[in-house]
């Protein structure tokens, strides 16, 4: 359970990252035929984002992949709605928030349902 939240933090933040940084001051790369720009907020959010998911492999290959899978595309869905808000100050629809609230019946069901 221990790696399965630090997984979710990991892979929200990521997001959450990577979204912030894409309006940031960026980082370029350039020579004549190839240009990149990044920002340092992106790259830690790669960073996190990239260590998620080798966490995920583990705790895939240690867990019921028809119950670990639900259970982690639910909580990241409902972090990153969380963090969206409250961070990137996102405006949350009333559909999103029926959404949210059928995600969190469905969990609830799953865990019933073991």
């Amino acid at each position: 359970m221990f790696l399965f939240l630090i997984y979710v933090v990991l892979s929200t933040s990521g997001l959450i990252l990577v979204k912030l940084g894409s309006q940031a001051n960026s980082i370029q790369i350039t020579n004549a035929i190839f240009s990149f720009s990044m920002s340092f907020t992106t790259i830690i959010g790669f960073l996190c984002y990239m260590f998620s998911f080798v966490l995920w492999m583990v705790i895939i290959s240690k867990s019921e992949v028809s119950y670990i899978v639900p259970m982690g595309v639910a909580f990241t869905n409902i972090a990153v709605l969380i963090g969206s808000k409250l961070i990137l100050q996102e405006q949350v629809s009333l559909g999103t928030v029926i959404g949210t609230c059928v995600i969190i019946l469905g969990i609830v069901i799953i865990q019933l349902a073991k």
